[in-house]
């Protein structure tokens, strides 16, 4: 049986963040286009967070007092929310950021003072913006001294030789000027030096200042909004959850179908047509058109019952996957085993999962017996605490492939669909282990 190294979860995270950080360096033209958005916001959003941790900390302070205490919890915690609410208005206007927003309990407008307050003290999102009052201010601190000291700095070197000439000793030793002998510079040197070092610090404080705006946007967004995010990841998982329900409802409504209508109507029509036959007797005429019909006609059958086969079987939802894989190992013309610890029930597993297993081990069941040579075949079905594990190997000539335009790309494609990974181990000469690993989302 094959090994498969697929990549762990650290390694897609590593090149997830990588592509992530390198889409994300702007242009020179936006980085200068956002400049006074970028100044606006950190320039605005210090005072608010100062203000902010600053009554928080005063209300927090009185929680010692029972008498104040009941008061003072949910005032704090009202402060924060305001707070929070004009930094999500700060990223919104100055920097575009449209996901910041909260997840707030909802106050009931008929509920009493006492009610209301007991709503804001349990509210999990006003507690998220308290501690973004405390986080909010340490790292808007940092990015407006960085900020402001980037901009001052470099304008006070390009109006140097203004005021330059009235510092003492002409401003020799100060500023930048212990990183070079001065000493025997003029005063217009002085000058030129210090206007350069003005200009690159004036053409470095754009990206300085878009990186201090990109940190505290993403430190603000990762506390005050962690818990919408999570509701609506909640909400699609839900979603995701009922279409692939609704999948394997209709899918198994359309193997009834199929079953209970055309497959009937095509057994009456087969029997009909040899009924005629007979009347007809052997030496008629027409006697050989009615047997290459009943011949159409049972070729037509035996495709539509492999169709519906392979859609979702009457045995993989009344009995389960192990029963169906079971019947269908009993089909192709090489003998098949099976290994499994997947209980043998119906609803084992989610339905999406053991359709979407059911169909990889009949597809590779099917090109076993028409394209591999092989005179065995061998299912394992592995479940673990996260994931369905399925194996189909053969002892065939080996040779195939997850190209484009072949069934297995599209056979990949299907596991994709339930989060799933599909490979294939298929050197020339064989063996080939068709190998698939479906998340089966319980534990």
């Amino acid at each position: 049986m094959m090994t498969t190294q697929l990549p762990n979860p650290s390694e897609k995270s590593a090149m997830s963040s990588t592509m992530h950080t390198i889409q994300r360096i702007p242009p020179p033209r936006t980085v200068l286009r956002r400049t006074g958005g970028d100044i606006a916001y950190l320039f605005l959003s210090w005072p608010i967070a100062l203000a902010a941790f600053g009554i928080a900390c005063l209300f927090f302070g009185l929680i010692s007092s029972v008498v104040l205490a009941p008061v003072a919890v949910p005032a704090a915690l009202v402060v924060a929310t305001y707070a929070a609410q004009a930094e999500r208005w700060l990223l919104r206007r100055f920097q575009g950021v449209t996901d910041a927003e909260g997840a707030y309990l909802r106050i009931n407008p008929h509920d009493g003072i006492v009610a209301k307050a007991w709503t804001v003290v349990r509210d999990p999102q006003r507690w998220l913006d308290v501690i973004w009052s405390a986080v909010g201010w340490v790292v808007s601190t940092i990015t407006w001294v960085i900020m402001i000291t980037v901009w001052l700095t470099g304008l006070a070197q390009i109006l140097w030789p203004v005021y330059g000439w009235f510092l003492p000793n002409h401003g020799r030793g100060d500023g930048f000027h212990f990183l070079l002998p001065f000493d025997g510079l003029n005063y217009g040197l002085l000058s030129l030096v210090n206007v350069l070092v003005g200009v690159v610090l004036l053409a470095l404080a754009p990206w300085i200042t878009r990186g201090m705006a990109h940190l505290q946007g993403v430190a603000s967004r990762a506390i005050l909004s962690s818990r919408s995010r999570q509701q609506v990841i909640e909400q699609l998982r839900v979603s995701r959850d009922a279409g692939r329900s609704a999948e394997a409802d209709q899918l198994s409504k359309l193997e009834r179908d199929i079953h209970d209508g055309p497959q009937q109507r095509l057994v009456r029509l087969k029997v009909d047509l040899a009924r005629i036959e007979r009347q007809l007797g052997p030496d008629s005429p027409a006697a050989e058109s009615i047997r290459t019909a009943i011949h159409s006609t049972q070729e037509t059958l035996d495709e539509l019952r492999a169709l519906s086969r392979g859609i979702a079987p009457p045995t993989l939802t009344e009995l389960g996957l192990v029963a169906a894989v079971r019947q269908a190992a009993t089909r192709p013309t090489v003998p098949v085993s099976l290994t499994t610890n997947v209980p043998e029930m119906a609803g084992a597993l989610p339905p999406h999962v053991e359709q979407a297993a059911y169909y990889v081990i009949s597809e590779a069941l099917t090109n076993v017996a028409k394209h591999s040579g092989a005179g065995r075949a061998y299912i394992e079905l592995t479940l673990d605490e996260r994931d369905l594990v399925v194996a189909v190997t053969d002892d065939g000539v080996g040779g195939a492939a997850l190209g484009k335009g072949t069934g297995l790309a599209g056979l990949a494609e299907r596991v994709r669909s339930v989060d799933g990974a599909l490979t294939v181990d298929s050197p020339a000469g064989g063996p080939t282990t068709l190998f698939a690993l479906i998340p089966h989302g319980r534990r």
